[in-house]
């Protein structure tokens, strides 16, 4: 089949790559090149770095122009395939030929910007879903999905490449003809693009909430809170269950308040749950251990 490809992260060049072993893909659709690192060197997407190493045709636009539209109406493109574009598709291009989503949520759960994040922050709506683009936001007739269960110890980051990879080739099954439309079921929620203040962490929410946040946000915003006046990065943790903390020779602990116990950095968080730093980043240092942070540290020391 004869398909245009539009993405532009790492996650949909790996799913470029792929599709490209399979089918015809006729031109590649990618954001333009962005500004990246200190130096604010001008970069291409993942997307176009891999379209050009397998030879394919790439445009590089915020909007589809007139132009466009009129380019595809003549060419002999069967469908088009989206995974994390960044770019609307407008009505006048879904008229042309079916568009097919890869969605990282079970929809109509977490529609939006961040589906996978939000699954994992709310222990909801995992898993993936291929849909057909029409012209509401993630509203489409669905044409394939796959419950998944993510593992408590992956980040958003360790799950995107898993999930992607599944996403594929259930993709690959539509595009090859296993085609069956079903209208989305269920209530909607919502998966805003995520910002900063959204990976603030407040000791006085569980454990598990906290714990959630890490994995979820990990890479991107990144779970904070305080130390001092300055952030604290959290990049990864463990929720503790019910535990004898006193019997193990740990006292209780207020929300923020911190103590090793057998070689764990623990914290205390709300109704008297607690949960293990493994990761954490101070403001200008780089990742490291938390028993390597927290032996710097004065035995007063608490996060905020």
């Amino acid at each position: 089949m004869k398909i245009v490809f539009a993405g532009s992260p790492q996650f949909a060049a790996d799913a470029l790559a792929e599709i490209a072993n399979h089918h015809d893909v006729a031109m590649v659709l990618t954001m333009p090149d962005s500004p990246v690192g200190r130096k604010r060197v001008l970069t291409p997407t993942p997307v176009a770095t891999a379209a050009n190493e397998l030879g394919l045709e790439v445009r590089k636009l915020r909007g589809f122009s007139h132009e466009l539209i009129e380019e595809l109406a003549q060419s002999d493109v069967e469908a088009g395939v989206v995974i994390a574009f960044g770019v609307l598709v407008p009505q006048k291009a879904l008229q042309l030929f079916s568009w097919i989503n890869l969605h990282y949520s079970l929809l109509p759960m977490w529609r939006g910007a961040s589906p996978l994040q939000q699954s994992i922050l709310h222990g909801t709506g995992q898993g993936f879903t291929i849909f057909e683009l029409d012209e509401g936001m993630d509203t489409g007739p669905v044409l394939s999905s796959k419950e998944l269960s993510y593992p408590p110890d992956k980040t958003s980051g360790e799950l995107l490449p898993y999930v992607t990879e599944l996403g594929t080739q259930a993709l690959l099954k539509v595009l090859d003809g296993d085609l069956s439309r079903a209208v989305q079921v269920g209530e909607p929620t919502l998966a805003p693009k995520l910002k900063r203040t959204d990976a603030r962490v407040r000791f006085q929410e569980s454990a598990d909430q906290i714990h959630r946040k890490v994995m979820a946000f990990n890479p991107e915003p990144m779970a904070w809170c305080e130390l001092g006046d300055e952030p604290f990065r959290i990049l990864r943790s463990r929720s503790l269950g019910a535990t004898d903390w006193n019997g193990l020779g740990g006292s209780d602990l207020l929300p923020g308040q911190l103590e090793v116990c057998q070689g764990r950095v623990l914290v205390g968080c709300g109704a008297g749950t607690r949960l293990e730093l493994l990761q954490v980043q101070p403001a200008g240092k780089k990742p490291m251990g938390a028993l390597d942070w927290y032996r710097g540290q004065s035995p007063e020391v608490r996060l905020g």
